[in-house]
């Protein structure tokens, strides 16, 4: 074999990609086999390349397919994880080689984006990955949830181990807010057993909260869906009882998190990530998301994709009733805006609005376009929790 061989890992090969995870990432092998067992082998990928006695490991990453909400509806997206190289071997392309064939995967699977957390940002930025959106880590004294006349008599203790009521729960905050993912079972199992164990679950006919036990004097909120006062109130009551075991209180969320709005003296935003959005399809990409229902809209946009050459011709993007069209035949009256594939991730998700993009001199076009881009594309922030 003369050329780095792309696919599936095997069974035989586990060791080999365990150890490049724990180069890495710092990852455990205890830690790597239950992430294998969560999201099944078939998950993971690697790159062979030739050696003199045969074939090495170079790199190795992890994918699955689902969907994630944006406008209100759901798009296909690959998810990626664990993208790793060898170090005796960096600096040869190899991580390159291996996210190439990884997103076109993803495209011959039917996924409109792909989707990751980063390590590093140049990297993925050459492959044409923007940013899509952020994930908060918040934290607050136990006191600053203290309400005068509320308690957390309206929860009850729940199992972490069936999500499908807290799925139904949730499902609402999916259509309201951008990026939120469509979990998949691991993606439960992470959330509400992040370490392994099961969390400690409270419910109500609103909404829950999810808790790890105190450590350190802090405690942390694994998971939370409260999207009205019945579920938001007991459960800062919930946190507000921990105020003679722990000293913070930690948890995940987006810019407008209703635990920090509603939080007293102390609330802290320790840490702001980003997550990155590559197009895989924009046609299918623009077709899939909602839009805002009171608008009827046409735009045009000419993306710069120096990987996947389909996503570069004109996309006239026809706005109705939530809903997006892509036209081959609509004549609009102003000429494209151009941006790159950087740039398309940020406007789609609503990251940066289509004005940030053009005076930073992302996106490209005359007012009126930028002005229609605007439009079409305005929503809530695009944030998730979920980290992988």
């Amino acid at each position: 074999m003369s050329h780095p061989d792309y696919g599936p890992a095997d069974t035989d090969e586990l060791s080999a990609v365990a150890r490049l995870a724990r180069l890495g990432f710092g990852l455990s092998r205890d830690l790597f086999d239950r992430y294998a067992d969560l999201f099944g082998i078939g998950s993971i990928r690697v790159l062979r390349v030739p050696r003199t006695t045969g074939t090495t490991l170079a790199a190795c990453a992890a994918c699955w397919m689902m969907n994630q909400w944006f406008g209100g509806r759901p798009v296909p997206v690959q998810a990626i994880a664990m993208v790793a190289v060898d170090p005796a071997l960096r600096g040869a392309g190899h991580g390159s080689v291996l996210m190439r064939a990884l997103l076109q995967e993803g495209r011959d699977a039917g996924a409109a984006l792909a989707l990751l957390c980063p390590a590093t940002l140049p990297f993925y930025r050459r492959l044409g990955f923007g940013r899509g959106g952020i994930t908060c880590r918040w934290s607050a004294p136990p006191a600053a949830f203290t309400q005068s006349g509320t308690g957390a008599g309206g929860l009850w203790p729940a199992d972490p181990l069936d999500a499908a009521p807290l799925a139904m729960l949730r499902r609402p905050l999916l259509t309201e807010q951008n990026g939120l993912p469509e979990r998949t079972e691991a993606l439960w199992t992470l959330a509400l057993c992040p370490d392994g164990e099961p969390t400690d679950l409270y419910r109500n006919e609103d909404g829950y909260i999810a808790v790890t036990p105190p450590q350190d004097r802090r405690l942390g909120v694994a998971d939370f869906c409260l999207p009205t006062a019945r579920a938001l109130k007991p459960a800062m009551a919930l946190l507000a009882g921990f105020q003679a075991q722990v000293d913070r209180v930690t948890w995940r969320g987006g810019p407008d998190d209703p635990l920090a709005l509603l939080g007293g003296d102390g609330v802290t935003l320790e840490c702001r990530e980003e997550w990155l959005i590559r197009p895989l399809h924009v046609g299918k990409a623009l077709e899939a998301r909602g839009y805002p229902s009171d608008l009827e809209e046409l735009a045009t946009l000419e993306i710069q994709d120096e990987l996947i050459f389909d996503n570069c011709s004109p996309h006239h993007l026809q706005v109705a009733s939530s809903g997006g069209i892509i036209s081959k035949t609509a004549q609009v009256p102003d000429p494209p805006a151009k941006l790159g594939a950087v740039a398309f991730a940020s406007l789609f998700t609503g990251h940066a609005s289509a004005r940030a993009l053009w005076r930073a001199g992302m996106l490209h076009g005359e007012e009126k376009m930028i002005e229609r881009l605007q439009r079409v594309f305005r929503g809530a922030p695009s944030w998730m929790p979920d980290r992988f």
